[in-house]
């Protein structure tokens, strides 16, 4: 499956401030410990494959996100000339340790509208908060939309000291609301097309597996590359979703920061989580999917497509 420029991101910010100033996450990072001790370090990374379906979750017969998503991780020191002139130069992937660096996820809720639009679009880009734009897109006549406060919410995006209400998983997706113009949301993180997603949308405790996953060396185009796969991670609700990759080094540090900083973020492609019932089926695995299953990625092959079953509807009793 082939790389899509939209879901790309090399830098944003996040939601209120916290230990780390968000708007430097995917910023050239002066590391101060770690195998990057004493360089300036960016971080980027690309969505080189999306999920496309998955099938809710309960208590048994976990199916995992198909085909697996998947995340291109780039390196690059960042220097300067005499002039002050910044260059940067690649660090190759195989010189990179991946003990201890590390990919997170988090699930948001999108419209399901947004699932048929075409994900070239352009409206699928990153605003930065300081200049984020709520007035409508001109390019289109429909008014902008968000999801209302979710129960699991904290103060800030890390956490730190804030209480967490009991979170209950609701079964469906929750009604969408246009914007009111005197009520802004103030935690919005990303914007697809004529939706923005909000901090305190977040269904992240809806996921289940392998939330952190490490990079894996592997070919990718003839060259070298660190992939993240996220191989086993299904969601425990119906609905339409994206999800945020955060890259980190538990070993590192920057400076004057006390803990290891978030060096990049991610917004992927929507998907779609189906009921049991209503699950369509799997596809074939896809060509990438196949090549990190021989480099020794954990994921699920299929040959053929897998129709689900549909269950027969039982008529009244006799």
């Amino acid at each position: 499956m082939a790389a899509n420029p939209n879901h790309r991101q090399i830098a944003g910010p996040d939601g209120d401030s916290g230990s780390q100033n968000s708007n430097h996450i995917g910023r050239p990072t002066y590391i101060t410990s770690g195998q990057f001790q004493g360089q300036t370090i960016r971080v980027e990374l690309e969505e080189l494959q999306k999920a496309e379906r998955g099938r809710k979750y309960a208590r048994v017969d976990r199916r995992p996100l198909d085909p697996p998503p998947a995340v291109l991780l780039r390196v690059f020191e960042v220097n300067r000339t005499d002039s002050g002139r910044q260059w940067e130069r690649e660090i190759k992937p195989e010189s990179i340790r991946n003990i201890g660096i590390m990919c997170t996820v988090d699930l948001f809720p999108v419209p399901e509208s947004l699932l048929s639009s075409d994900s070239s679009s352009s409206t699928s880009q990153y605003y930065p908060r300081a200049s984020m734009s709520t007035g409508a897109d001109p390019r289109s006549a429909a008014p902008l939309t968000y999801f209302p406060l979710h129960p699991y919410t904290t103060q800030d995006v890390h956490a730190e000291e804030a209480a967490m209400a009991s979170f209950h998983i609701p079964r469906r997706q929750p009604l969408v609301r246009h914007l009111n113009p005197n009520e802004v949301p103030k935690d919005v993180v990303f914007r697809l097309g004529n939706h923005l997603v909000t901090e305190s949308s977040k269904l992240t405790p809806a996921l289940v597996g392998e939330k952190f996953v490490e990079p894996t060396l592997v070919e990718h185009k003839g060259k070298k590359a660190l992939v993240f796969v996220f191989g086993d991670l299904a969601i425990q609700r119906e609905g339409s979703f994206i999800l945020r990759y955060r890259a980190l080094d538990i070993f590192t540090l920057s400076s004057g920061s006390n803990h290891p900083p978030i060096l990049a973020e991610l917004y992927g492609g929507s998907f779609k989580v189906y009921s049991t019932r209503e699950f369509p089926g799997l596809e074939p695995s896809t060509e990438l999917t196949r090549n990190f299953s021989n480099h020794g990625v954990r994921v699920t092959l299929r040959d053929a497509e897998r129709k689900s079953k549909k269950r027969p509807n039982r008529g009244p009793p006799m």
